[in-house]
């Protein structure tokens, strides 16, 4: 099944130009996130993608900070 956490996964074990049905996705994910109306929704997005957690991911810290914001203002 694809998903964002999948996706991420294959790139980090073998780094490669992401596949057309892999773009689709993420332009749509992407379509997705941006049209949700708060915080809340978009983390609940993003967990069903499977990305409750984003350790090991070496994402930037700018990346970590906006997805730790964003999951603490879902909490609230």
């Amino acid at each position: 099944m694809l998903n964002l956490l999948t996706i991420l996964e294959s790139l980090k074990a073998q780094p490669r130009l992401l596949n057309d049905e892999e773009n689709l996705y993420l332009d749509q994910l992407g379509d997705e996130v941006r049209r949700a109306e708060s915080d809340a929704a978009r983390w609940r997005i993003l967990e069903r993608e499977g990305l409750s957690r984003f350790e090991g991911f070496n994402f930037s810290e700018d990346v970590i900070a906006k997805l730790t914001a964003v999951r603490r203002a879902a909490m609230n």
